[in-house]
């Protein structure tokens, strides 16, 4: 490749992140506040184009947020897009609604998949992850166990699909 090209392609990408930084810093500043519907008008167009922060960030708006924007189930999509991404705090939500039965059905095979994954990339909060994780064992006859195991062994991260975007 020309250098020239490259470094054109190198600006860019260099330019390219800080624009994306902005709307993300943005939304967080409106969720932080309690502006939850702020925080949606930022987050949704970057989650629909595949951004896996957005996702979760999206689903962290929808499942604290109050009154008619509330939604659990909306929350689970979101989170459920972004961790299939291989976003691990989107993970380790996913697998907190799946043990309560919030936004999903209750399900400790499901539950104990993601909060396993969720362990393997976050850093020091990975140890509520185990722990919860953990607690799910008694809760779970040995097939369960054994198929849950499996799901993570198997487990790889998608590509986002846009046409699989969550549907209100």
């Amino acid at each position: 490749m020309h250098p020239l090209i490259q470094l054109c392609l190198l600006v860019a990408f260099a330019l390219a992140q800080p624009a994306f930084a902005a709307p993300l810093d943005d939304a967080n500043a409106a969720y932080q506040r309690g502006n939850y519907a702020g925080a949606e008008t930022i987050l949704l167009p970057l989650a629909e184009g595949g951004n896996a922060y957005a996702q979760y960030r999206l689903g962290l708006v929808y499942l604290e947020a109050t009154g008619e924007m509330r939604s659990p189930e909306e929350a689970a999509k979101w989170f459920e897009s972004a961790a299939l991404q291989g976003q691990p705090h989107a993970q380790y939500k996913l697998g907190i609604l799946y043990v309560n039965g919030n936004g999903v059905p209750k399900d400790f095979v499901q539950a104990y998949m993601w909060l396993s994954l969720s362990t393997r990339h976050i850093a020091g909060s990975g140890s509520e992850a185990v722990r919860q994780r953990d607690l799910l064992v008694p809760r779970m006859s040995s097939s369960q166990l054994s198929d849950a195991k499996k799901l993570v062994r198997t487990w790889r991260p998608v590509k986002f699909d846009p046409d699989a975007v969550p549907q209100r």
